[in-house]
């Protein structure tokens, strides 16, 4: 047998084996219930699509997309459009048209559908109303932090050519991504190659399950290495743990990173604290503290003699961090621009602005984010660089 022959039975032979190492993590995947299977699953997966006069009463993710289904959802009688492109809101074009657009990531706050107007379209209107002729698409989905939300930036957001980004996203990243099996690693974009290389990873991420599992696994196992000072109990199973290492500077790193693709693609960077109202007394104490005093807290929250709820501790502690974060970020770099609309939703009772868990706003909690961000938008001329 000639050396070539042997050559493309050895390349033929790998190809296989990595189709069927493709075929054995999509199930892997599938039978854990993740929200995306890559591109294998996508051949035998069918999506229904709702009837134009179907009102749905739960909103279903897209296992091929990894959006949302189009179609019409009711929450209380309060009704949502998803669109054809997987988003909350009315059909747009993919093209920018105006110069002027606007999207905001982010979870279930975002999303808003728990009222009649979320935050994006109050704040639509409010700069509509100043003939702007802006667009503010929805990009908010229950339940999606900041690993998500970077993803879909880089995946689906960035094909709408958006001049600014709006991120609100504290509680979901600690919920989600804290996890020492989940931080991931920061990669700084400084050049057209770095932004290459960082779609590329993206890319691989999304659609090449072999390269999924091995990303998660090596998490994974750096996790196991940890001591336990770089651990946290979590408050919802005692056998996990999130990172410190994420609350003092993967977050932050996080977000630098999404600002370094956000400035090479030419989109400016607005960042908003996220509130939660729990015990506004206590979490104002809290405020006071630095970052790190109140990291040192959070290693023994569930030590504290205080009869206070550990949860709440929990989260009143990674809350104060990350928005800490945040205010070191904006001051570091000027394509960033941090809005804080948490005096204002603290400063009265908790149902004025928020739903019954003081974290999901009503509509004058929408309208607070809104304005909050639309002044900014106005002071920092942002809007104004863009006609």
């Amino acid at each position: 047998m000639s050396n070539f022959k042997k050559g493309l039975y050895i390349f033929i032979a790998n190809i296989l084996l990595f189709i069927l190492i493709e075929i054995t993590l999509t199930f892997f995947f599938v039978f854990h219930k993740s929200n995306y299977y890559g591109p294998i699953a996508r051949l035998f997966l069918f999506e229904k699509k709702a009837s134009e006069k179907t009102v749905n009463y739960e909103m279903s993710f897209n296992k091929k997309t990894g959006m949302y289904n189009e179609g019409e959802y009711n929450f209380n009688n309060i009704k949502h459009f998803v669109n054809k492109f997987g988003f909350i809101g009315k059909e747009v074009d993919i093209e920018n048209k105006s110069g002027c657009r606007l999207i905001a990531l982010g979870g279930s706050t975002t999303a808003g559908v728990e009222t009649k107007e979320p935050y994006p379209k109050i704040l639509e209107n409010s700069l509509n109303k100043r003939k702007l002729n802006c667009e503010v698409l929805n990009f908010g989905f229950s339940g999606k932090a900041l690993n998500s939300l970077e993803k879909i930036l880089i995946n689906e957001a960035s094909k709408f050519n958006p001049n600014i980004i709006l991120i609100l996203n504290n509680r979901n990243s600690t919920m989600y991504d804290s996890y020492v099996t989940s931080a991931v690693a920061t990669d700084i974009i400084n050049s057209k190659f770095d932004l290459f290389l960082y779609e590329l990873k993206n890319f691989l991420f999304l659609e090449i399950m072999t390269y999924r599992f091995l990303s998660l696994s090596y998490n994974r196992v750096i996790s196991l290495f940890l001591d336990d000072e770089n651990k946290i109990i979590s408050p919802f199973n005692p056998k996990n743990f999130h990172s410190i290492e994420y609350f003092q500077n993967g977050y932050k790193d996080q977000i630098f990173r999404i600002n370094s693709y956000c400035k090479e693609k030419g989109i400016k960077l607005v960042l908003i604290k996220q509130a939660f109202f729990i015990n506004p007394d206590i979490q104002k104490k809290i405020n006071s503290l630095s970052k790190e005093e109140i990291i040192k807290k959070l290693k023994n929250y569930n030590k504290e003699n205080e009869s206070f709820n550990k949860k709440n501790l929990f989260w009143m502690y990674t809350n104060a961090i990350l928005n800490k974060n945040l205010d070191e970020i904006a001051e570091k770099d000027d394509n960033i621009t941090l809005v804080d609309p948490t005096p204002i939703l603290y400063a009265k009772n908790k149902l004025d602005f928020f739903q019954k868990d003081g974290l999901h706003l009503n509509l004058q909690g929408n309208k607070v984010i809104a304005n909050k961000i639309f002044e900014s938008l106005m002071s920092n001329k942002l809007i104004r660089k863009m006609k």
